[in-house]
């Protein structure tokens, strides 16, 4: 009796671990370019995971960002992830000069950057150490 209970449980927990499993294989789906506004602003996600999000605030060469990387709880509070932040950017021609606003000197660094405004696309040098993607070159694709 008891073994027919735990192989039924055991075959409920591996249903729903499969179920759980599938659901978060789901393939990002971003909106249709032709259907957003053009320029820099706005809310651009990370394509490989689709957890970070820079937010512009303008279509200007000089300005603010702001990455914003989820929530998590610390100490029992609902509080931005680390390295969710504000930054100031200065774009040149193939590059962006990122300086973080939480730092006390204004010191920045230029990062490759690229935009290609007719798949509302960037590509940026990885300019956070906390974004989780093993790549030097991030991608982020307009969503708003």
């Amino acid at each position: 009796m008891k073994t027919k209970a735990f192989t039924s449980t055991v075959s409920f927990l591996l249903f729903m671990l499969i179920l759980v499993t599938l659901y978060s294989c789901q393939k990002i789906e971003f909106p249709d370019p032709s259907s957003l506004p053009k320029g820099l602003q706005g809310s651009w996600v990370e394509t490989s995971k689709g957890t970070d999000t820079i937010i512009f605030n303008s279509n200007k060469d000089t300005g603010g960002f702001y990455l914003a990387r989820g929530r998590e709880y610390y100490n029992g509070y609902l509080l931005p992830k680390i390295g969710s932040a504000p930054y100031a950017y200065i774009i040149k021609t193939d590059s962006i000069h990122v300086v973080s606003g939480l730092y006390s000197t204004f010191l920045g660094r230029n990062y490759y950057f690229s935009f290609n405004e007719a798949s509302l696309t960037i590509k940026i040098g990885k300019f956070c150490k906390y974004i989780d993607v093993n790549k030097s070159t991030l991608t982020f694709r307009k969503i708003k």
